[in-house]
């Protein structure tokens, strides 16, 4: 079945945008998922249409893969392949360098995020109720179980952050494999440190980007998107958000 057009942004939506943020990149298929390559281009997975997009440091877009099932999110190894969380197939799937799409592991439930720890090992986040890391397509382990896992991001020293999306709060997981309360917030997908050691959470449901202290103290840095998820930050240290439902991915105009 063909997918109807997407609609993307609309002047409404423009009037609405925060006076900090500004369109990086528009016309996109319910975008998430953002990913910096290396070379500075920045990776989106769209959504609705099942398509992975490249956007060049000259600002052109291109799609290099197509055909996923509701893809989430998008991770890079050492190597330069292209690993997706293919969540309607249940699979994590791998873009070769060529181009080439293949099925890294599969039979998962709900695969929603992933991220590579420091050990090498890549780490999943089903939003049935597991995390769980990869040292290979064969040997895996879990990690932690939670209501909703959706969202991790590493420490430099050791400990890892996790959004409990139906648990609604961000909690931390020690080096020793204990679980600590971080955060209560509303529906947290997608999170990301920033230079200055912060995190920054995305609530789609609640439409804002919060701010945490290493401290725990939140702060409000928007309000009022369009289902904002997966931040990140490119080398410079400006930070980005896919703002799904409005087709788009919004750039902050500060440095952290």
């Amino acid at each position: 079945m063909a997918l109807p057009p997407w609609r993307g942004a609309t002047a409404a939506d423009a009037a609405s945008l925060p006076t900090d943020f500004a369109e990086f990149a528009g016309g996109l298929a319910q975008p998430r998922g953002l990913l910096f390559a290396p070379d500075g281009s920045l990776y989106v997975a769209e959504q609705l249409s099942g398509e992975i997009a490249r956007i060049g440091v000259d600002g052109r877009l291109t799609r290099i893969a197509r055909g996923f099932e509701s893809p989430h999110d998008l991770e890079l190894d050492a190597a330069g392949h292209l690993y997706v969380a293919d969540t309607g197939a249940g699979r994590i799937a791998k873009i070769d360098r060529a181009g080439a799409v293949s099925t890294f592991v599969d039979e998962l439930e709900s695969p929603v995020d992933l991220a590579f720890a420091p050990n090498g090992e890549l780490w999943v986040c089903e939003l049935t109720g597991k995390v769980r890391a990869f040292a290979s397509a064969t040997r895996s382990r879990t990690v932690v179980a939670l209501k909703g896992p959706h969202g991790l991001a590493f420490a430099r020293n050791g400990d890892t952050f996790i959004n409990d999306w139906r648990g609604n709060q961000v909690v931390r997981l020690d080096a020793k494999g204990l679980l600590h309360p971080f955060a209560d917030l509303a529906g947290p997908v997608g999170l990301s440190f920033s230079p200055a050691g912060e995190l920054i959470v995305a609530q789609p449901q609640a439409r804002r980007i919060t701010r945490i202290g290493p401290d725990g103290r939140q702060q409000l840095l928007a309000e009022g998107l369009r289902e904002p998820r997966d931040p990140v930050f490119d080398r410079q240290g400006r930070l980005y958000v896919a703002e799904t439902m409005a087709g788009r991915v919004l750039r902050h105009a500060g440095r952290w």
